[in-house]
């Protein structure tokens, strides 16, 4: 016998698994049984038809995506389903990888408004400095931006991150740019507003980004750091002077005592715009609670009165002693129906008497209006009852007092 042949006899053959190996012959065999396909009688005929292959069902898309992506639908503020859709849109699309890119460099730094190199959004209309910013995203990259300020990681006690609103007047509207694009580049030293975010949720059934900030602060643009998707800036915060520091101590008292001056004035207006909307919708012949409601002081003019004794005493976080009078011109300067151009020249200012000044003018003429709206309410009044009181004297309208009496006609 050759050698190859003894080889072939000593190797072992492969063999299948023995029914040993389980529990059960039985149980072995049946595992490893070949099995038939299902069989049904055709009853047209004696002959067995092979069973058709079941048919699986149609796949549909989610009702809560438009993006055609299938799957059952989710909860509309389920946060694993919205970390999904934003890390496709930061993956899978242009807009959303140049945004995480962009806002990496914005994340760098601490939080809160100290950190210079902010995240320029257009908005289209004039904010002031204590006013609510809503926004209502659905762009890629803003939605990939914005979850990425939202959960970036912090310290205790750190404040949350912060973006930057431009100012319309130094940017060209909305309308005349095409959606995902900012093709002009803000100028150095143009002036915006530093918002702070309060609150970010997504809408998954929308698919959408709503984000809730405060505006606590201006900043001016010093250098252009990213143009794509959007526009990314190194900044310098902008504070109203510090009045009373100076070397001539009495030009100091006299800046103080314009300022004083300047803002007993404001508050005086806006006590007597209340008045007076109170005044015309107290009116019998009219119903202006809108008017009423719109003169009256809000909460943040009260906070920051010149007047301490008008000042709640419940404020918890009541505004820094240095930073009172700047807080209460923006207080006054938002209740005024200031132009783009008016409002450009508040927010470059860096004198709160100045600023003062210019929406004293402006409340100087609401004042004005109301009263002549008051007066002219006051004379319709007057007028009726006068008419009331002929018609009462010549016999064609009854009396009050006379109205349950019988009278001869």
């Amino acid at each position: 016998m050759s050698s190859a042949s003894s080889r072939a006899l000593a190797r072992p053959r492969a063999s299948a698994p023995s029914a040993s190996r389980f529990r059960g012959s039985r149980r072995a065999s049946a595992l490893f049984a070949r099995r038939r396909p299902l069989r049904w009688r055709d009853s047209s005929s004696s002959r067995d038809v092979a069973a058709p292959p079941p048919v699986p069902p149609p796949i549909r898309a989610a009702a809560s995506s438009s993006s055609g992506f299938g799957g059952p639908p989710v909860n509309r503020l389920d946060e694993g389903a919205a970390r999904e859709r934003v890390m496709r849109l930061a993956s899978q699309t242009a807009q959303g990888a140049g945004a995480l890119e962009a806002i990496s460099g914005c994340l760098a730094s601490m939080p809160g408004a100290t950190n210079h190199r902010l995240a320029l959004f257009r908005f289209p209309t004039p904010k002031s400095i204590l006013d609510t910013v809503a926004l209502n995203l659905h762009q890629p990259r803003w939605v990939v931006a914005f979850d990425a300020l939202a959960n970036a990681p912090r310290r205790p006690g750190d404040p949350p991150f912060c973006f930057g609103v431009t100012h319309p007047a130094e940017v060209p509207p909305a309308e005349a740019i095409e959606p995902g694009a900012d093709p002009v580049a803000p100028a150095v030293g143009s002036v915006g507003f530093v918002c702070r975010l309060d609150d970010v949720y997504h809408d998954n059934k929308e698919e959408r980004l709503y984000v809730t900030s405060k505006v606590v602060g201006r900043f001016r643009v010093d250098r252009v750091v990213a143009d794509h998707p959007f526009f990314v800036a190194e900044t310098s915060e902008v504070f109203d002077e510090a009045i009373g520091f100076g070397e001539d101590d009495a030009t100091g008292e006299e800046e103080k005592k314009a300022l004083r001056e300047a803002e007993t004035r404001a508050w005086a207006l806006l006590l007597e715009t209340e008045r007076l909307g109170r005044k015309i919708a107290d009116s019998e012949k009219t119903n202006k609670s809108a008017l009423a409601s719109s003169t009256a002081l809000d909460y943040d003019a009260r906070r920051c009165s010149p007047i301490a004794s008008e000042r709640p005493p419940w404020d918890a976080d009541p505004p820094a002693p240095e930073r009172r009078a700047e807080l209460f011109s923006w207080a006054v300067a938002r209740r005024c129906h200031l132009t783009e151009a008016e409002h450009l020249r508040a927010t470059r200012t860096t004198s709160t008497r100045e600023r003062l000044e210019l929406v004293i003018e402006k409340l100087e003429e609401g004042v004005r209006f109301l009263a002549a709206v008051s007066a002219v309410e006051g004379e319709a009044g007057e007028g009726a009852e006068a008419r009331k009181a002929e018609a009462e004297a010549g016999g064609f309208v009854e009396r009050e007092s006379d109205a349950t009496e019988p009278r001869e006609r």
